[in-house]
């Protein structure tokens, strides 16, 4: 399942974001800026997260820079905090789905 059609990914687990149960989320690594990816390391460090020198293995990264395609993706109104509270498996999924775009 890690081919995701259309930039929709499938949550194996549906999210409450704003009083909305969503099944999918969108992402846009296509449309992140260079701020958007630097970013990355501030949000990081507000989530509590170590951070790693070496963001092309680091998970938490990774899943920090799918967190931001979505919000990217969605305009804004899915934040990063917010795909945080996603289940840990799509979080496996998501991380992977950064690192292939960025670093594969």
């Amino acid at each position: 399942m890690m081919d995701e059609q259309d930039n929709v990914f499938k949550l194996s687990r549906p999210l409450m974001v704003d009083g909305e149960e969503l099944q999918e989320l969108p992402y846009d690594f296509d449309k992140m800026t260079a701020r958007d990816k630097l970013m990355v390391t501030v949000e990081m460090a507000a989530a509590g997260l170590p951070q790693s020198t070496v963001e092309d293995v680091d998970p938490a990264y990774q899943l920090i820079l799918f967190a931001k395609a979505v919000e990217v993706a969605s305009g804004g109104k899915i934040a990063v905090p917010d795909v945080l509270r996603i289940s840990a498996k799509d979080a496996q999924r998501g991380s992977s789905l950064a690192r292939s775009f960025f670093y594969l």
